[in-house]
């Protein structure tokens, strides 16, 4: 580690490596940028390449957004000369290509230093922080730790940085390629060499995977945990009887009115939100409202036409869902592989693996070439804040998020 430490005017975007949610980072350098024009900006990131879960090392087999063409862009900067249509959803290396020109129009790409993980950062009683970063840290025989002084630091490493791989009785013996989703990329030749395969979860990335497995002929159980979450909810791009685009409808101010916020005053119509969510007529108004759009989408899935389908029906109403909703972006039926018996759905706890055997609670053992985990991520970045007594009080605990 060098004696000296490099001072730098600032250093205003640091993501830690392998992280997901860029988009926010991009924004926060770009318009620090616009702003200070003469600053020292450096933008530190983990991978090889820039977009978290859009970055070319996550880019898996059938990526795509939920958004259709139109919805995710940053408003200065509208999707162009994109390879995509109206109506369809935009593809992972899409989206990848889209931040990259952001980042290279808005004089943000040059900045960036790949490759670059931190390891701490700790508050200099003088003002400022100083980061102990690693360089190649993938590559350990030529990784190198070195400091940077910052006068402003901005942490943007979003909620899917770390996976979360839970620890399961017998992972030693399973001798079968066992990952989280974030390696699917990585593990794509279990596509072709797989007879079958266990994907463990509920969340998006785990019907992704499932998806992708049984379109390409691969035998898939589906395991969600009895004593998890269930599956998540999953919408068709169109709902209500009017077929309105789901993605403008929650972005319509009337309607957020039904969705409780604690910062819901902010946007100036507090009586309203008080009136819904804080009166018995309201509350009223606001349950009948999400039993409508909630019964729409479980009818137009169509779950308890089938025996199987309806094990992927959500536990939970559609009112407690928060951001947990997701769109059945597919080009084919999800559905039709679990009617087929393609993917067969496992509602139970994994309670021990042995050589290429996933055993259940419910005393089923399934025979698998491969175990891939949709379990969720850490609940805080992968960096160590110094002194501690920053943190203390306000980090979460390490636990799965599915």
């Amino acid at each position: 580690m060098p004696s000296s430490r490099p001072s730098l005017d600032k250093l205003d975007k640091q993501k830690q490596i392998r992280q997901a949610d860029r988009w926010y980072g991009l924004a926060a350098a770009k318009t620090y940028v616009e702003l200070h024009p003469t600053a020292n900006v450096i933008v530190l990131e983990g991978a090889t390449t820039l977009g978290g879960v859009w970055a070319e090392h996550r880019l898996y087999p059938g990526l795509k957004s939920n958004n259709l063409l139109g919805t995710y862009e940053y408003s200065d900067f509208p999707e162009a000369n994109l390879d995509v249509k109206p109506g369809e959803h935009i593809p992972g290396a899409v989206l990848h290509q889209y931040l990259t020109q952001f980042a290279k129009k808005f004089d943000v790409y040059r900045r960036i230093r790949f490759n670059t993980t931190v390891k701490s950062v700790q508050h200099e009683e003088s003002g400022g922080w100083l980061l102990t970063v690693i360089s190649n840290a993938e590559e350990k025989s030529a990784a190198s730790e070195s400091q940077l002084l910052a006068q402003k630091l901005i942490v943007a490493t979003g909620l899917t940085s770390e996976p979360f791989m839970p620890a399961l009785a017998g992972a030693d013996s399973f001798n079968g390629p066992l990952f989280h989703s974030k390696d699917f990329l990585r593990n794509a030749d279990t596509l072709k060499s797989a007879d079958s395969v266990c994907v463990l979860g509920g969340a998006k990335s785990a019907w992704d995977v499932a998806y992708a497995y049984a379109s390409s002929g691969v035998q898939v159980n589906m395991i969600i945990r009895e004593s998890g979450r269930g599956p998540v909810w999953m919408a068709p791009p169109y709902v209500t009887p009017l077929k309105k685009w789901l993605e403008k409808l929650v972005h319509t101010r009337f309607l957020t009115w039904f969705s409780p916020c604690i910062w819901g005053n902010e946007d100036g119509y507090g009586g309203i939100r008080g009136f819904l969510h804080g009166t018995v007529a309201g509350r009223f108004m606001v349950d009948s409202f999400w039993k409508v759009l909630g019964g729409d989408v479980l009818s137009l899935n169509g779950y308890d036409k089938h025996p199987e389908t309806a094990k992927l029906k959500p536990w939970y109403p559609a009112f407690w869902i928060g951001s947990g909703l997701s769109i059945l972006n597919y080009p084919t039926d999800f559905f039709d592989y679990v009617r087929s018996g393609k993917i067969r759905v496992h509602i139970a706890d994994i309670t021990s693996l042995s050589d290429g055997t996933v055993h259940l609670s419910n005393g089923e053992s399934l025979k698998t070439d491969a175990l891939i985990c949709s379990t969720g991520w850490k609940h805080r970045p992968p960096i160590d804040f110094l002194p501690r007594a920053l943190i203390e009080n306000s980090v979460c605990p390490t636990t799965p998020l599915n």
